[in-house]
Formats: C-alpha cells, sequence, structure tokens
C-alpha cells in the first residue's frame, strides 16, 4: 500500500490584526489542521509584534499589497476597516479569501468585485458566520414543517459590547497615526452619502448600523428566504436604529429591526417565523463567545382531529463556534468538496437592499441637518 501523502497546509494571510481577527480568526487558524498562519499585515508596529511573537509568525508586513504578493500566502482574510479595496488587490493577485462583513461599504463598490472573483475563479466568502451556526443551521431544517409563513420577524438589538473583552486578551495599536483613520473614515463617508444620495445621505450612521451590524440578520433572512423583493416601510426610529417591512414571495411580510446602544447583559438577536399551526425561534448566542451555537423553540398547535395536543420543544444547536465553522467549509470548497454558503453574490444582495431601505426613508439631506445643527 502506498504511504499517505500528507497535504500540504494552506498558508493564510491576515489582513488586518484587530479585534475579530485576534479573538476568532487567528485562534482558529492556529488551531485547525489543514491550515496555517503564513502572514500578517497591520498598520500597527505593537500589534504585529506581538502577535508575531504569540504565533511564531515571522512574515509581517504594513502594506495588504506586500503581504499580497509573499508567494507563501495562498489565502488572505480581510479585517480592515474599509474591504473593497483589499478585495479588488486580492483578487487581482489570484488569492483565494473570506471578507469579512461588508463585502464594500456600497452595491457600486462591491458589484465588480463579484464578477472579477468569478473569473479568476477564486474562492471568496463573506464573513457572515451566522450562516455556518449549527442551530441557525438546524433551524433551515425545520422551516419545511411550518409551510408558507404568516409573517416572519427578526430583531437585533444586541447588547452591551464590552462584556466579552474580559474573556481574551487582545493587543490594541495606540502606535497608529490618527491622521489616517480619520483619513479612512472620511472617504467612507464620502463614498456612502454619494451612493445614497443628496436626499438621503444624512443617514449615514442608519446606514452603517444595517452594514455593521444589521448585514448578518439580513443575510440570515436571505439564507432562510431568499432575497427580498420589497421593501413596503422603512422608519428612523433613531440615529442607530431602524425598522423596515420587507416584502417576500408569496406576500410574506417580514419585520426588521436593528439597533445599536442596548445596555442589556443578555444578546437580543433572535429570528421568528409563524406559520398557520405552527411557529419557530432562532435566539442567536453571543457571536464572542465560542462554542455557543443557536437555539431553536419550535411550538406547534394540536391536531384538529385530536390525535395529539399542543407541543413546545427546545432544540439546542451542537455547541461550536461559526467562525470555526466558516474556516472549515472554507478550506473545503477550496478543496472542492462544497460549494459556497456565503458568495460574494449575496454580500452584494445585502448591501443593494441595504440602501432601498435607507432610499425608503423621507428625505434627510446632510447639509439641511448640519445647517440646523
Amino acid at each position: 500500500m502506498n504511504p499517505t501523502v500528507a497535504r500540504k497546509a494552506l498558508g493564510v494571510g491576515v489582513i488586518g490584526c484587530g479585534e475579530i481577527a485576534q479573538l476568532m480568526h487567528l485562534p482558529i487558524l492556529h488551531e485547525l489542521p489543514g491550515l496555517r498562519i503564513a502572514a500578517l499585515c497591520d498598520l500597527s508596529d505593537t500589534v504585529l509584534s506581538g502577535l508575531s511573537a504569540h504565533y511564531g509568525v515571522a512574515a509581517c508586513y504594513k502594506d495588504y499589497r506586500d503581504l499580497l504578493a509573499d508567494p507563501a500566502v495562498d489565502a488572505v482574510v480581510i479585517c480592515t476597516f474599509d474591504h473593497g479595496p483589499v478585495v479588488k488587490a486580492a483578487i487581482e493577485a489570484g488569492k483565494h479569501f473570506i471578507v469579512e462583513k461588508p463585502l464594500a461599504f456600497t452595491a457600486e463598490q462591491a458589484r465588480p468585485l463579484v464578477a472579477a472573483a468569478a473569473a479568476k475563479g477564486l474562492v471568496a466568502l463573506v464573513g457572515y458566520m451566522k450562516l455556518y451556526d449549527p442551530g441557525y443551521r438546524l433551524g433551515l431544517e425545520q422551516l419545511e414543517a411550518i409551510g408558507r409563513p404568516k409573517m416572519i420577524h427578526v430583531h437585533d438589538f444586541a447588547g452591551r459590547f464590552d462584556r466579552y473583552q474580559s474573556l481574551y486578551t487582545q493587543l490594541r495599536g495606540t502606535d497608529i497615526d490618527p491622521t489616517v483613520l480619520k483619513a479612512g473614515q472620511a472617504a467612507a463617508a464620502a463614498e456612502i452619502a454619494a451612493a445614497l444620495g443628496p436626499d438621503h445621505a444624512g443617514y449615514g450612521d442608519l446606514y452603517m448600523t444595517l452594514l455593521m451590524l444589521g448585514s448578518h440578520d439580513l443575510a440570515v433572512l436571505r439564507g432562510a428566504f431568499g432575497v427580498a423583493e420589497r421593501v413596503d416601510y422603512a422608519q428612523a426610529v433613531g440615529p442607530y436604529h431602524i425598522l423596515a417591512v420587507l416584502g417576500f414571495p408569496d406576500g410574506v411580510p417580514a419585520l426588521l429591526e436593528v439597533a445599536f446602544g442596548a445596555q442589556y447583559e443578555w444578546w437580543d438577536e433572535w429570528m421568528r417565523v409563524d406559520g398557520e399551526a405552527s411557529q419557530m425561534l432562532i435566539e442567536f448566542q453571543n457571536p464572542y463567545v465560542r462554542n455557543a451555537a443557536a437555539t431553536i423553540r419550535l411550538k406547534q398547535a394540536a391536531k384538529a382531529d385530536g390525535s395529539e395536543g399542543a407541543s413546545e420543544r427546545v432544540l439546542p444547536g451542537t455547541p461550536d463556534t461559526a467562525f470555526r465553522r466558516q474556516w472549515q467549509h472554507f478550506l473545503a470548497c477550496i478543496e472542492g468538496k462544497a460549494a459556497p454558503i456565503t458568495p460574494l453574490q449575496g454580500g452584494l444582495d445585502d448591501l443593494e437592499l441595504a440602501e432601498r431601505i435607507i432610499k425608503a426613508l423621507p428625505a434627510k439631506m446632510a447639509a439641511r441637518d448640519e445647517a440646523a445643527a
């Protein structure tokens, strides 16, 4: 019998070594067989030095283009503030990649990226880790039993974003030139204002709320029911709180509510599907806590013939970290064993929907609001 030849581990470059890279991506890349950390890129020398020593990675870069030129890098994960330009460069370099959400700041910026990645034949995923959550996948299996929904409700008020920090050790790059960060933020704001148009440019913060927090909710909704056909109603409840009613095929409505700022000690994010005789609730766990999966709660009415009474069941998802499953799936896609669950097209669909939701709001011109202030 021929000896088994060990497969070479996939060399992954990490571009942007901030919070999510340190808390999730780097530890998982370090732990999973078949993957290895090939290079690091960050604007902070402090962060690069500390992570290089901790993970034993010699190749460290300040410019992502230098990392992409490294032949030891087979694929990258993009965790920067502005994803679009890095995605474009990764495609041009022929690197497989995972890009943290959103794919870009605007649909106009994202649209050519989808086509370019497909033309190169690259495995390219948007980091919608909740779509890999074992509890969410279990919930999708239960949808068929519900039949045509009467109503869909997606709610995300999140909770406190400081509690998880005591669970992990994180290096913070206080040595980054603040003018560089401000310039990047200003450029992003200008791109968003141009995409929203003069009548809705004043909703820039609300649009960013949809992209930074709500994009996960748009993704889980799309993963279960496809792309919304319509935006029937939208309301800006507050500067970081939006409510919208979306229309799906067969006239099924979905209520979406997303807000930053809740000081809850619990994580408040869920999707409920109401049918004629059953109801399913998917309760997501804090995404910063490892090995915690969504929980499914099923309620079913009594059988009309009286053979069975009403029932309620709780189905816990298999304990696992969604980020970990995402990386396993990415590797399977590269090996030709799976088709992408979160392709770039989905990221584009969500950006287009986010813009449609904002444009369904009453006109709010940025110049007018600044003058009033």
